[in-house]
Parts: structure tokens; sequence; C-alpha cells
């Protein structure tokens, strides 16, 4: 049997090459005899005379290793004749990535998508920590700046960290210290909920992140990588866009029950894939829409082999 695959991603220019976990997962599964394909959200249609949407796509042909790559075969296919489909584009999470998974929601049943749109729209990355609350740290969700000043104060100690639902990386992140002074804290907290309209999530401050936050990734309800992603030196924000330096980390105990439970629990819903982050222990984001596996210089296993075989076993065994 022929298996094909389509990777909805952002467009293959933008992408940052080096750390990109698409590429590589298409690189082991072209490496098993896969055919694969990408296109960006936009390249995404449905005609009322169709009974799934099309991808205006590209066959990826890899020459030597993930980065090494062309593109041949531009074609419209239906959904409905992918063996799998990756929806992997990164927020922001807008209506139109939204439309998007409407629009892929017409192959189910027909093809494997990784993960299930469904969940994509149910699970966003900063709120699902509140569906496992023994496993996050104390966290409020509001758009009430008195609230998230409250909260700082009584819950954060006066150091909390404010975050936007939609967007990922690090990007409109803040440190809220109330020694800054309450006039200037509460002028930030109108401006970052737009005069009240748009809610943020708010968090104490773990100082454990300047160790380090842990990134793991899970596949198909098992944790199959790990990786400490260290800040800059006087930064808080460990993305990796902010200057953060990944090194080998080995999870405790606490760390793997907690990832493999909510991988578990989650998996029941179709999510196959997911990138978690922690900090100090507690899981403080659960990144289903494009999760990425980050890997130490002194990394040397090839998990995304291991990603592309547990891929392949699922599609076999859904056949």
């Amino acid at each position: 049997m022929s298996v094909s695959h389509l990777f909805v991603i952002d467009p293959l220019e933008s992408l940052n090459v080096a750390l990109d976990s698409s590429l590589r997962i298409m690189h082991e599964l072209a490496k098993l005899g896969h055919q694969v394909f990408c296109c960006t959200i936009n390249q995404l249609s449905w005609s009322s005379t169709q009974a799934s949407a099309d991808a205006h796509c590209a066959q990826i042909k890899f020459k030597s290793g993930a980065t090494n790559f062309s593109l041949q075969h531009h074609v419209n296919r239906s959904l409905k004749s992918f063996s799998a489909i990756h929806m992997r584009k990164d927020p922001p999470f807008d209506m139109d990535y939204v439309t998007a998974t409407w629009l892929l929601d017409s192959a189910i049943g027909a093809t494997r998508i990784y993960n299930s749109p469904q969940a994509l729209r149910q699970y966003n990355e900063k709120l699902t920590i509140l569906k496992f609350p023994r496993d996050c740290h104390q966290s409020l969700v509001s758009s009430d700046p008195d609230a998230l000043f409250r909260f700082a104060h009584d819950q954060g100690g006066g150091d909390a960290v404010l975050k936007p639902l939609t967007l990922f990386g690090g990007r409109g992140v803040e440190r809220i210290q109330l020694s800054d002074g309450e006039a200037l804290i509460r002028k930030k907290l109108e401006e970052a909920t737009a005069n009240r309209t748009s809610p943020r999530l708010i968090q104490p401050f773990d100082p454990a992140v300047f160790i380090g936050e842990v990134r793991a990734f899970s596949a198909f309800g098992e944790p199959i990588a790990w990786c400490l992603k260290r800040p800059a030196h006087g930064n808080f924000l460990a993305n990796t866009r902010a200057g953060a330096t990944l090194e080998h980390y080995t999870p405790n105990h606490v760390e793997v029950e907690r990832v493999t439970r909510i991988a578990r629990a989650l998996l029941k819903d179709g999510v196959a894939f997911i990138g978690f982050d922690l900090i100090g222990g507690h899981v403080s984001e659960i990144n289903l829409t494009s999760p990425r596996l980050l890997q130490a210089p002194d990394d040397h296993g090839n998990h995304y082999e291991q990603i592309a075989a547990l891929v392949s076993a699922d599609i076999s065994k859904r056949h």
C-alpha cells in the first residue's frame, strides 16, 4: 500500500530549519518509503462539488538529510486521498487557523489527522494546564486588571508572569513585579488586557526558570525526548528565539509521571503529539498546535526515526 502524508505548515522559507521538527519527521517518513507533501493553510480549499477539502500541495524530495530538499509535483489533491495529515502550523491561533481545522474536519473518517482538528480547537496550549490543576502552578485567566493585580499580590507574592493565550515562543509574555509601583503595574495590566476586553493568564513567577525550562516531547501517550532550555543571562524567557541554549536533561519520576498521565489522557481525544514545558517540576504549557522536539547537542538519539515508526504503525493498524 502506498502511504502518503500531507504536512500543513508555515511557508518553508519561514521555518527555523536548524530546529524545525516537521522537516525531520517528514525526512524519516520518506526514508520509510512514504510519500510526503506539504502545503500552507491558505492552500486549503473546499468546493461544494467535492466531498472533502483539497490541498494545493507539493511533494518534498529529500537529497541528503532533513534540511536538503526540493519541491516537486505541485498538485491539487483531496484531503481524503492522504493516509495521514499532520497539522503543524504555528500559532497565532486566530480565525484563519480555526477555519483550517474546519476544512480538515472534512477528511475525518477517511484520513488519520495528527493532531485531531477538534482537539486543536478544544485545547489551548496556555489554558489546557487548568484541566490538570495538581500538575501546574496556581493560575488565573481574566480580562479584569484588578483581579490580575490581586492575584499577583496574593498568590504571586508581588511577582507574577502574564501570558497572552493565542501566541507562542514567549511572544507577549511579561513579568509583573509589584515593586515597580502600583500605578505602573495597573497601567500595564490595562494595556495588556486591551482595557478589560482581552483575557490574560497569570501565574506566580517561579525563579526555577533561571535554572531552565524543561521541554518534554510525547508521542502517542508516551514521553520520548527531554531537553533543558536554559535562558540567556539576565533573561527569564527560556525560548530559543530569546537566546536560550539547549542542554541534556534527565527527568525525575514526578515529571515523567505528570507528562505520561497527561499525554495518555489527551491521546483519548486524538492528541498524538505534545510539547510540554515544565518549570520547577510543574507543567507550564501544553503545546498541541506545532509541538517542537528540542534536542541538546549531546543527545545523539534519533527520536524522529522513532516518531516515524510510531506513525507508520498507527496508520497500518488503522488499515
